[in-house]
């Protein structure tokens, strides 16, 4: 990969994350966009530079296109009542104001666990759970990898369901799994809708590093060809950010929080905001 640098590696996940969570959205049914990825903790790598984003609690706080603020939270294994209170704690003090537009998603990659709920004095929390291994998607996985030995067009769900299929129950070991989906990409990659395919490459960085023996990093990602794909999206966005978007999530975006957040929120100045506000369609 060209991002050697640690801290650019951290805005690069980042930015494959909006990619990845979008598709998990669609697989998951959720009528959401993500757009942006806000300021969270910073991702930590471990002493050979791999960053591990389900292994432990570890939450991305995003902005989606109808201007609500939504937390992903992945733990694997069994949930606990501590991840629970931690997540509360996280909500509470951090957006306890801004309730109507947060909204708050644990992704479970377990099926172990019944704690559903975190009391704490006369308040109930109860965050949206999802338990990904509870869902079965071996026929899904079946009709995919036939599909592509036959040389068959995926529909855009499908193609999502590439991204999201290592969160699931398929009967196929997670890092198998990855491997295998990449050598599709790299020799079929005509039977994937080419309005998705360079996103799909992009989402798939995030399970090469979870999934994937990091000696292997460095072949998978050539085999998807991601340097160039990653480029060309990353220009694609600038190039299809307009002032028009822009306003309408700063507009409902300040239904609810001052001008102030706003622009810290957005990472622009007050005058900024201000002047896309004025900007007439």
């Amino acid at each position: 990969m060209a991002i050697e640098d640690v801290r650019n590696r951290d805005v690069f996940l980042k930015f494959c994350f909006i990619f990845f969570i979008n598709h998990i959205l669609v697989i998951l049914g959720i009528d959401e966009e993500v757009v942006d990825v806000l300021p969270t903790e910073t991702i930590t790598f471990k002493k050979n530079l791999k960053p591990k984003i389900f292994d432990n609690f570890f939450d991305f706080q995003v902005l989606t296109k109808s201007g609500k603020i939504m937390i992903f939270e992945f733990k694997k294994n069994a949930l606990r009542i501590e991840d629970l209170k931690q997540a509360y704690n996280y909500y509470m003090s951090v957006f306890c104001k801004d309730r109507p537009v947060l909204r708050l998603v644990m992704i479970v990659i377990s099926k172990l666990g019944k704690i559903t709920e975190f009391t704490d004095l006369d308040l109930t929390f109860h965050p949206e759970i999802i338990k990904t291994k509870k869902i079965n998607k071996e026929k899904d996985l079946k009709c995919i990898f036939d599909k592509f030995e036959n040389n068959q067009l995926l529909t855009l769900r499908e193609s999502s369901l590439l991204v999201a299929l290592p969160l699931f129950e398929t009967g196929m070991r997670e890092d198998v799994l990855v491997e295998k989906v990449c050598e599709y990409i790299r020799d079929k990659s005509e039977c994937i809708p080419s309005v998705i395919l360079d996103e799909i490459c992009v989402a798939m960085y995030l399970n090469i590093v979870e999934y994937v023996d990091a000696d292997k990093h460095d072949e998978l990602l050539e085999m998807i060809d991601m340097d160039r794909k990653s480029e060309g999206i990353m220009a694609q966005i600038r190039n299809e950010a307009t002032i028009k978007t822009e306003k309408t999530m700063i507009e409902t975006l300040l239904e609810t929080f001052s001008l102030n957040d706003v622009a810290r929120y957005l990472h622009k100045d007050k005058s900024e905001i201000l002047r896309i506000l004025n900007t007439v369609d």
